[in-house]
């Protein structure tokens, strides 16, 4: 097995529900455990490496393969969270949730690589088969962005959403090795890839929402106006400012992890509100709908409707002609079943890895027929 030292954008987007190998899974041990499940049960491990793929450990003194699990054994020199870290006993500002698990007070938090500097990276080989959801293709709901494409039209892609949607805890925006762009970022660029096109940054989050210049050329402008901590009522506030100005070929619309304290109608009323918004003021733009990753379910307060509200965008999408759906809730829900929530966070409360970035990158690029 070749195991890449930096982040490729081929084999970051490569469909975890395709072939028979997993590169740079992402496994957080707490200090009081010794084995970890990942997405498949191992059959040959080609490399675990610290987060930041600097430092490789060694079979048999750092880490053993023990009925698909990787096992830390005694003197191992792979890193671990402390428990006083994951479950702190006191209250410290900016640096814990309340827990709901019995005993625990707290849950450790932390944004930046807090959460990071902990893991370690590992590629491996599998024989199990995926048995979760395989995202379906939305190409029929976004014909009018890809035929742009096919065409060779200078076209704009936007993306409108929270914290998630601008790459929070992404290594690349933290700024650490291997340095792995967020997702909105990673679909974008392998979009421009396909198609031949040169990808032009033009909007990024929490910078200026500058105007967009054509240039006639084979471009797809990338534009990305989320901002970290906002819901759906924010988003049909803002939508004229930041979504409809730009009269995006294709908007990817992915709030609902801060919405979690709202029914499934209210969020859908207020979703619908945001697609009639777009679609009178921009009635050229294709839209997707982008389900949330769930909240962890330690963190008192945060889990919440999530989990309802991508039947109601499924079911929404289906009856419109431009709207399609990108289940990305779905998967997560899959891989809870045999990763623990804690393996696969950039904040140990509602933001991805590196790893879980990556499965949006793949389900935005199977809607897309990429």
């Amino acid at each position: 097995m070749n195991v890449s030292r930096t982040y490729s954008l081929g084999e970051y987007i490569r469909p975890l529900w395709k072939g028979d190998t997993v590169a740079h899974e992402s496994v957080l041990f707490r200090e009081d455990e010794r084995e970890a499940k990942l997405a498949f049960p191992m059959d040959e491990i080609g490399g675990v490496y610290t987060a930041d793929l600097a430092t490789e450990f060694e079979e048999g003194r750092d880490f053993l393969l023990r009925d698909g699990a990787l096992v830390r054994p005694e003197g191992s020199r792979m890193p671990f969270i402390p428990l006083d870290r994951f479950y702190p006993a006191e209250h410290r500002d900016g640096a814990d949730f309340g827990c709901t698990e019995a005993g625990h007070p707290f849950l450790g938090f932390g944004e930046g690589d807090a959460m990071i500097r902990y893991m370690v990276d590992v590629t491996y080989r599998h024989t199990a088969p995926w048995d979760g959801p395989i995202p379906p293709p939305q190409t029929d709901k976004c014909a009018r962005f890809l035929s742009k494409l096919e065409g060779g039209g200078e076209a704009t892609i936007l993306f409108y959403g929270d914290s998630i949607t601008t790459g929070a805890n992404s290594s690349g925006v933290v700024g650490v090795p291997p340095h792995a762009e967020p997702f909105p970022v990673m679909s974008s660029r392998a979009l421009a890839e396909k198609y031949g096109y040169d990808l032009s940054i033009d909007v990024v989050p929490y910078g200026p929402l500058n105007e967009v210049t054509t240039t006639g050329g084979r471009v797809l402008h990338y534009v990305n106006t989320a901002v970290g901590g906002m819901e759906s009522k924010w988003g049909l506030e803002n939508v004229e400012e930041r979504a409809i100005r730009y009269r995006p070929d294709l908007m990817i619309l992915a709030f609902g992890m801060n919405d979690g304290w709202r029914t499934r109608e209210e969020y859908m009323a207020l979703t619908e509100q945001i697609v009639r918004a777009v679609q009178n003021g921009s009635p050229e733009t294709d839209i997707l709908l982008l389900s949330s990753i769930l909240p962890h379910w330690r963190a008192a307060g945060f889990f919440g409707h999530q989990i309802e509200y991508e039947d109601g965008l499924s079911a929404f999408a289906e009856r419109e002609a431009h709207v399609g759906i990108a289940p990305m809730t779905s998967m997560h829900r899959h891989l809870l079943k045999r990763k623990e929530y804690y393996h696969a966070t950039g904040n140990n409360v509602n933001h991805p890895s590196d790893f879980m970035a990556r499965i949006y990158a793949m389900t935005l690029c199977a809607a897309l027929g990429i």
